[in-house]
């Protein structure tokens, strides 16, 4: 056990990232995935450097509900400020209720701006930190499983690649779904894998080769999603028997899923619950270390030439 530490001192910049931690007073251990979401806010925030921000890649709550929020809140405000940013994405969770998505999407935007300072009322925004360019995606209806992206969001997702891009840096994108048929999907999507299942099964949906283009155009893009709640997966896919990995490349896209915060995982090495991802930026590459918040260390997967990290030279 012991405090997140980078790996040399020439950091530009670095950020946690977790995904689905499904806050739910339905749950049948309620306190268990606001466990493992303070577990994550407490050890970003007790990083050796500080980490630049804390990002949500979606499901934060089980059904959009007040009380969940509530719950999902006060977890906030116990770990008051554990980085400079906190960016919440929408996950599909997030945005249906018993009330419907408008209801729901509604909550999402109040609740996001008492844990962040993103005030827009669009369920995707971007944000510039330390001079790098963070978009994040977001439904804007319920479309079941898959997101609701219309063609304006798209327009817009054009106009923030295309501005980040002058800066010569790493883009960072989020989406609470992979792009379709990434990493093993559609048949991982399920814990028996389901050969009949539909192309978008697990994936964004019918936007997703839209997206995919924009983001191959430019260098050292990271698309980074959640969602299936696949435990990790390093990069040897002949391991698993089904072929994925939790870090995969196309072109200069790079693409990362992560497994669920407070939920089982399944498929993959590692299936644990409390672990995410700290990425840390460098002049000449980035490094995606997956870990273990739940119990603040590193965690030892053969990802890419017996590293325990993803490396992507810039």
């Amino acid at each position: 056990m012991g405090r997140i530490k980078n790996i040399n001192d020439n950091l530009k910049i670095s950020f946690v990232l977790v995904s689905d931690t499904h806050i739910d007073e339905m749950h049948p251990f309620p306190l268990f995935p606001k466990l493992m979401l303070y577990s994550a806010l407490k050890d970003c925030k007790k990083s050796i450097s500080r980490q630049s921000a804390f990002v949500i890649d979606g499901d934060i709550t089980s059904r959009g509900s007040d009380n969940n929020w509530k719950m999902a809140v006060s977890v906030f405000k116990i770990v008051n400020k554990p980085a400079d940013f906190i960016l919440p994405a929408i996950g599909n969770h997030d945005g249906w209720s018993d009330e419907g998505s408008e209801k729901a999407i509604e909550r999402y935007l109040k609740n996001r701006k008492l844990i962040s300072d993103i005030k827009s009322d669009k369920t995707y925004f971007s944000r510039e930190i330390n001079g790098y360019r963070f978009i994040v995606l977001g439904s804007e209806n319920d479309n079941g499983c898959c997101a609701c992206i219309s063609d304006e969001q798209i327009n817009w997702l054009k106009a923030e690649l295309e501005s980040a891009s002058t800066s010569k840096k790493p883009i960072f994108v989020f989406c609470h779904q992979s792009l379709n048929c990434k990493h093993g999907l559609p048949l991982t999507f399920d814990r028996n894998p389901n050969p009949n299942a539909d192309d978008f099964e697990g994936g964004i949906g019918e936007k997703s080769d839209e997206i995919e283009n924009l983001l191959l155009k430019y260098d050292n893009v990271f698309y980074f999603s959640g969602h299936s709640h696949m435990g990790f997966m390093g990069c040897k896919s002949e391991e698993q028997g089904i072929g994925y990995s939790s870090f995969e490349t196309y072109g200069n896209l790079t693409a990362v899923n992560l497994p669920s915060l407070s939920c089982g995982n399944h498929h993959g090495v590692l299936n644990d619950t409390g672990m995410g991802v700290v990425v840390e930026v460098y002049e000449d590459a980035v490094y995606i270390r997956p870990r273990s918040f739940k119990k603040r260390k590193w965690i030892k997967l053969n990802i890419l030439n017996s590293k325990n990290y993803f490396k992507k030279e810039l």
